[in-house]
């Protein structure tokens, strides 16, 4: 967690020569620039008393830097490195954000690494570190030192939530444990060792970091129920209709409880949306439209309402979205708002908020700014503004985009951060003083990351932490099962430790402020 450092330096520092060319005798050296760094007092964003620091070293070809640093951590990933993508880690931040992995490519004759970073430890202690060379000699130069003249104090956030959209995106569960018929001659499992290690690994590590609360912006499962591609039985048969809704319910009722309950187990609070998935997924003909009030009281009964059926989040609009749509407030001054961008009635399917739902969110955001609330926090499945980065998506997006009606309300209630997934991929886009944050999705592909809001006074810090989730199929090209053909690879392993690929700040003043790595706005 970062803290905070009331330092007053000034202090530059020169490190020995890197590496020198081979020379006759007598000849004069090359003209190769000698490596520095130096510390200074950083700006005061996003920590006041931060500290900057800068690597300045000569060009030697692609290779990778690797800044450790000591009683120091960094809060922003350099514009210098080469920027990781949602598949491929070049750049990141790991070990407590302690060290920095950077990727450098064949650019300038000179590079320089300008970091953000703030002091930990106590008075007394030594900042400094190293910075090690994947190629060249020598490999590892020693960071001079300073002795820090005060002891860091301690800032510590009045609430960190995680935002995760897209988790699972499939069918994760035993089959015994549900009101179905499955027996194993009939498929395999939907489920198996290498799922339940690899999702508390995940879990396991919001739990670790302290999260008060978990944002999951849709798509919870693969929920193509009421149907069987592979005429298995297992929820029951499928050929009517009265059947597809008894299947779809047993289906529920074996997914659904089970994804709670692995959250209950790490103690972590979560808010749920609903995405395309939570209505069998896209498209919507008509004989998937007439299951589309069932599959909301599905959500509704393991999400939003209590045993005895009343409503868990007593702030909902009116309507048909009255158990998929709500508002809470898990600290005074932050309010959170969860969305049901997904319209779909007998006669069409549409993707935007219905009249009773648009009505209710305006007199949401009007109450929250009337009170005083400092934050606002919007979740939705499906991106408002666009286009957004996608991957392995059908890229539903709402309607009109920047002009539509629902982002208007966000520019006129000075919304902070709108929070979407859909897309599997990361993209920050800005309109309006407003924020929109997409990232997330498909857990039994690898592209599972969390995006960390830790909320102070006057920011919310984010970090977007990545996760190693590798993944292949059985020898003999069996899956997991699910209601489609498809199914899941058999074998997940979440590898490394999690690293950081970006960061940033949310302010008053509206936007999104020293964003770095993956968190830069734009394509």
């Amino acid at each position: 967690m970062p803290r905070l450092a009331p330092l007053t330096l000034a202090l530059s520092l020169v490190l020995a020569c890197l590496a020198c060319a081979d020379s006759e005798p007598g000849s004069a050296a090359p003209d190769v620039p000698e490596p520095t760094a130096s510390w200074q007092e950083g700006p005061d964003a996003p920590f006041p008393g931060s500290l900057a620091g800068e690597v300045v070293v000569p060009a030697s070809g692609e290779g990778t830097i690797t800044i450790t640093l000591s009683n120091a951590r960094f809060t922003t990933l350099p514009s210098a490195c080469r920027q990781s993508t949602i598949v491929r880690a070049r750049s990141l931040i790991v070990d407590g954000n302690a060290r920095l992995r950077c990727e450098l490519s064949e650019s300038d004759a000179v590079r320089t690494i300008r970091f953000g970073a703030v002091a930990v430890g106590a008075r007394g202690d030594a900042l400094g570190g190293t910075v090690r060379f994947s190629t060249g000699s020598p490999e590892e130069i020693a960071l001079p030192t300073i002795r820090l003249t005060e002891s860091p104090r301690a800032l510590t956030p009045r609430l960190r939530l995680v935002s995760s959209p897209d988790f699972l995106n499939a069918d994760v569960g035993d089959l015994r444990r549900g009101p179905g018929f499955w027996k194993p001659r009939r498929s395999a499992n939907g489920i198996n060792e290498d799922y339940r290690r690899a999702i508390d690994e995940v879990l396991g590590d919001w739990q670790k970091i302290g999260a008060d609360g978990v944002f999951v912006a849709g798509d919870l499962v693969d929920g193509r129920w009421g149907r069987d591609s592979k005429g298995t039985g297992n929820f029951g048969r499928v050929r009517t209709l009265p059947q597809q809704r008894r299947a779809l319910d047993r289906a529920a009722a074996t997914y659904y409880p089970q994804w709670l309950q692995r959250f209950r187990k790490h103690g972590l609070e979560v808010y749920p949306a609903p995405g395309d998935h939570e209505y069998g997924d896209n498209p919507w003909p008509a004989a998937k439209r007439v299951l589309a009030p069932r599959f909301r009281e599905a959500f509704a009964d393991h999400f939003t309402r209590t045993r005895n059926g009343r409503a868990k989040y007593p702030d909902h609009p009116r309507g048909p979205h009255a158990a998929t749509a709500y508002a809470t407030r898990p600290v005074p001054d932050v309010q959170v708002i969860t969305l049901d961008p997904f319209d779909i009635t007998r006669e069409r399917a549409r993707i935007g908020l219905d009249g009773a739902q648009r009505s209710w969110l305006r007199n949401v955001l009007r109450k929250a700014r009337q009170d005083g609330v400092q934050w606002i926090i919007v979740q939705g499945h499906v991106p408002i503004l666009g286009p957004v980065r996608a991957r392995g998506s059908s890229e539903l997006r709402l309607l009109d985009g920047a002009d539509s009606a629902v982002w208007k309300l966000f520019e006129k209630y000075d919304v902070d951060l709108y929070l979407a997934g859909e897309a599997h991929d990361v993209t920050v886009l800005e309109e309006g003083g407003v924020t929109q944050i997409v990232h997330g999705g498909l857990f039994q592909f690898g592209l599972t990351n969390a995006l960390l809001l830790d909320v102070y006074d006057d920011f919310i810090y984010l970090t977007l932490r990545d996760y190693d989730v590798r993944h292949h199929d059985a020898g003999d090209g069996t899956r997991l099962w699910e209601t489609v053909r498809e199914g899941m690879p058999r074998h997940i392993k979440v590898s490394n430790e999690p690293f950081g690929l970006g960061t940033g700040v949310i302010r008053d003043s509206g936007g999104i402020h020293d964003a770095s790595g993956l968190l830069r706005p734009g394509l």
